[in-house]
């Protein structure tokens, strides 16, 4: 083989090389960081959830819901948080608890109100969200003495 055509495959194996370190890092940062949502998509995404009309709930049935996520086990065990409406669970930084957990998604779950209380959401996670050891593919009520299992973090809803 000629000189050039030696130099002209060692100069596409390092632009090949590259490329790979390229999209390595970006891979990486978006896993750490996560990624951008525009204000239209995120709109847009919240949108049916807030158009769906719900059916108000009795007095004593608003008494009888559950008001605070506490986290039972996991690095942050103790942690309450206030339900309020519906919380999003992840390792973002737009997310209402945020669980330092190797096996936790950048945005991982959901709890949000339902006509008839609360319901739990997994968000497209890798390792997945269970509720009373059983994994959920897609909204599922979720009430007093549920557990739910996100990564290595067991939680609760308490009144």
């Amino acid at each position: 083989m000629s000189e050039l055509v030696v130099l002209g495959l060692k100069l596409g194996f390092l632009a090949l090389l590259w490329l790979f370190i390229l999209f390595t890092g970006n891979v990486i940062r978006t896993d750490l960081f996560g990624r951008r949502v525009p204000a239209a998509e995120l709109a847009q995404a919240t949108a049916p959830a807030a158009a769906a009309k719900q059916p108000k709930l009795s007095r004593r049935a608003l008494k009888q819901l559950p008001t605070t996520l506490k986290i039972t086990h996991g690095k942050q065990a103790g942690l309450t948080l206030p339900l309020d409406g519906g919380v999003l669970i992840g390792r973002s930084s737009d997310c209402q608890l945020l669980l330092e957990d190797d096996y936790v998604s950048t945005r991982h779950a959901r709890i949000s109100s339902a006509p008839t209380g609360y319901q739990v959401e997994d968000l497209g996670s890798t390792n997945g969200t269970f509720l009373n050891n059983q994994r959920i593919t897609q909204p599922t009520p979720f009430g007093l003495g549920d557990t739910l299992r996100i990564g290595r973090t067991l939680m609760s809803v308490e009144k």
